[in-house]
């Protein structure tokens, strides 16, 4: 048999409860305003969900974001000899194992391994 939890719960714009209205761990819902309050540990009201948090231009927000990120270029082209340690367009140390032109001899596996059944 289903359990029917009923929160305390006001429908009264901008309703807070207090710490006499809640015990710690009990939760609180403004039904006009979409919000979720509990009383934690340490005797505060926090609110634990707020449905009036979301903004209204989050989808122009995140076009903006894509919009930024989408004229991020990546530098390309030939780094040079890599037979030593040394650091790509971004600063970062390349180590000579991730060349494959200019490898040493043998570093690479060529060997058929045959077919796969």
């Amino acid at each position: 048999m289903a359990v029917i939890i009923k929160p305390k719960r006001s429908e009264i714009g901008s309703a807070v409860p207090t710490t006499s209205d809640l015990v710690v761990g009990e939760m609180a819902v403004n039904t006009s305003d979409k919000i979720i309050y509990l009383r934690d540990s340490s005797n505060i009201i926090v609110p634990i969900a707020n449905y009036a948090d979301v903004p209204e231009n989050l989808q122009d927000q995140i076009d903006a974001l894509e919009a930024a990120t989408a004229a991020i270029v990546f530098p390309t082209g030939d780094y040079g000899d890599l037979t030593t340690f040394t650091t790509d367009a971004f600063g970062q140390a390349i180590d000579r194992a991730f060349d494959c032109l200019t490898a040493p001899a043998g570093a690479l596996a060529t060997t058929d391994l045959g077919a796969l059944t």
